[in-house]
């Protein structure tokens, strides 16, 4: 008997010492701890925004396999170009700039420009875009799009390269 009570003081000393833990329950409305706000604000005041930002070192490495570009078309009357946007990174992409250079039939270079272009691609998904064409005049078509209805067009093929990507910054 007096082993049993021995024992169970002991576990009740060790019962009290020990660090309040968080308990599941099925009761609604409790309350946490004082201790616990005292935590929740403590990491609160710590936020990512306050933390030092590095000058030299990027958080993300640049990836120009992060993206691809399919499915483009631009007919002769067309004013606008547009193209499909693959994310390949395990990141939410929310802009991007490209290089676009277009080529004539004979390898040419008739145009060469810069793009930036606002989108929303979740990882692993697409979307289609459209910027305005390099073609004012109408004078050009897509050399692998639908054929042309408009005569006298020269057809066009284009080559493009992923400058830059943004992404969406969540916690």
């Amino acid at each position: 008997m007096k082993s049993i009570l021995a024992l169970l003081l002991i576990m009740a000393a060790a019962a009290l010492s020990a660090p309040a833990k968080k308990r599941t329950t099925t009761r609604h409305h409790l309350q946490p701890g004082i201790e616990t706000l005292r935590e929740v604000r403590r990491i609160a005041s710590h936020t990512a925004d306050s933390l030092p930002h590095s000058t030299t070192t990027p958080t993300a490495a640049f990836d120009s396999t992060a993206l691809t570009i399919h499915s483009f078309a631009k007919r002769a009357g067309d004013y606008r170009e547009q193209f499909t946007a693959t994310n390949h990174s395990s990141m939410h992409i929310t802009g991007l700039q490209l290089l676009l250079r277009y080529y004539a039939p004979d390898g040419s270079v008739i145009a060469e420009r810069t793009v930036e272009v606002k989108c929303d691609i979740l990882p692993g998904h697409s979307q289609q875009l459209k910027i305005p064409s390099f073609d004012r005049n109408r004078a050009y078509h897509y050399a692998y799009g639908s054929r042309p209805r408009l005569t006298g067009t020269t057809p066009f093929d284009v080559a493009y390269r992923l400058l830059r990507y943004d992404v969406a910054v969540t916690r």
